[in-house]
């Protein structure tokens, strides 16, 4: 940890100065040397201004489909359809404000601190891409502008930058998307259990919001096996709300497949459900809820399954193998849960070669991009690519996985990060999707 400290310091420019940096802005800002995660949020009257969200729909979406609020609270939403037919938009919470083609309505919605999705509930209209979400800002950054930026001279406004980004990797309860070692049955079945439950997640320093997990962490723990090899997942329902676990990409029976009514029945509260099947097919796979998605998902109920396939002759070797899990909605713009400065930096040596494994779990489509070297993707939904290629920036789409190889040749620290600024820039400097490939001589 301290070799990385040293790295970044080095990078951003503070070197042994950052005690000196977190001083100076206190004093610029007439306020205690403490962390900037724990400046308060900004009023919704302050950051909204008026308190009020307006939504407008047309056939088939929602501008905008990603709100910005300043701070959890009521606001009266007007809803405006342009399209030619009825829409209404349907937050997470139940309130329905819905309207005739090309009418308008009103009504009051109460927009918690981790925000919330919306939709329109006219039967294949979310499917057709009438979906959205409300974001809250948080105090390291957000697509809302803060008014108050604005009134910072330019040596505040580095020094605040500088003083985020030196925090990096900073230190937070609860590490997500660790391996889980299954355990081996008498017949040879690989068994895991996970129990999906309410928790307290710091996302960041100083902030914490509530999650749903899998055994305590976001994302859940890693499963990782072999083709051909029985696996048996029993989950634990310890959610107030019905949940399901779908497999992601895996060839599985349709009864094992997690959806339900169509799959099996809803696991309900205190309920559990076993779900066992022989590997078929190898990659980098997911697994998450099935039941209300859209908001389960981005909540936490989300992991990796990584199973591989020891005859294969195509995979390309790597060193380091890094699963990267990108995720957004309640718990903000994370990797593997977490947002910057609380992202984990990817540490190899020179010469060395890493295979990343990307897996959206978001509602939204992440371009990953990597300072310094370019990656070369080899498979996609796992499967291999009959001719890999090179990117510099690699489009992640809701529910895909993509398989990338770096070849690591550049010495440094390098930026590594969604190349959609708002979901990694913001008036208090870097947050959110940003990490650094860190390589060492």
């Amino acid at each position: 940890m301290q070799r990385t400290f040293l790295y970044f310091a080095a990078f951003t420019g503070m070197g042994t100065v950052f005690a000196a940096t977190l001083v100076v802005v206190a004093l610029v800002l007439g306020q205690p040397a403490v962390g900037l995660a724990d400046s308060p949020a900004p009023s919704p009257s302050a950051a909204a201004g008026t308190a009020e969200i307006t939504i407008t729909a047309f056939d088939l979406g929602f501008e905008p489909a990603m709100v910005h609020v300043g701070a959890p609270g009521t606001y009266r939403v007007t809803f405006v359809n342009d399209g030619g037919t009825y829409h209404d938009v349907t937050f997470a919470d139940g309130t329905v404000i819905g309207a005739e083609g090309h009418e308008s309505a009103t009504g009051d919605v109460t927009v918690p601190a981790g925000g919330m999705t919306f939709f329109c509930s006219v039967p294949g209209h979310a499917d057709g891409g009438m979906r959205g979400e409300v974001m809250v800002a948080t105090a390291s950054g957000s697509d809302q502008p803060d008014p108050s930026h604005e009134e910072r001279s330019a040596e505040e406004m580095r020094d605040i930058d500088a003083a985020v980004t030196a925090q990096f990797p900073a230190v937070t309860e609860g590490r997500g998307n660790q391996v889980l070692e299954p355990e081996v049955q008498a017949d040879g079945t690989l068994q895991w259990e996970l129990t999906a439950s309410v928790i307290e997640w710091e996302t960041e320093p100083g902030t914490f919001v509530e999650a749903y997990a899998y055994n305590g962490m976001v994302p859940g723990p890693q499963l990782r096996a072999e083709v051909g090899d029985r696996i048996r997942i029993v989950l634990h329902n310890d959610l107030p709300v019905p949940t399901t676990i779908h497999s992601h990409g895996l060839f599985v029976p349709p009864e094992m497949d997690g959806v339900p009514v169509i799959s099996q029945p809803a696991v309900m509260p205190g309920e559990s459900f076993t779900y066992e099947y022989t590997l078929r097919n190898a990659g980098s796979h997911m697994y998450h809820s099935h039941f209300m998605a859209e908001e389960q998902v981005p909540m936490g109920l989300l992991g990796a399954f990584v199973v591989t396939d020891p005859n294969a002759t195509d995979v390309a070797a790597s060193d380091l193998d890094v699963t990267m899990i990108l995720n957004d909605g309640p718990l903000g713009f994370t990797i593997n849960g977490k947002g910057f400065p609380a992202t984990e930096p990817i540490v190899a040596q020179q010469g060395q070669t890493i295979r990343i494994r990307y897996m959206n779990e978001g509602l939204q489509i992440h371009p990953m991009h990597l300072h310094g070297m370019p990656q070369q993707v080899v498979a996609k939904d796992g499967w291999t690519l009959p001719t890999p290629h090179f990117e510099d920036t690699v489009l992640v789409a809701p529910g895909e996985r993509i398989d990338v190889i770096v070849e690591v040749t550049e010495v440094g620290v390098w930026a590594f990060h969604c190349h959609i600024l708002t979901h990694a820039e913001g008036p208090d400097g870097m947050f959110g999707m940003v990490t650094a490939l860190i390589v060492e001589e």
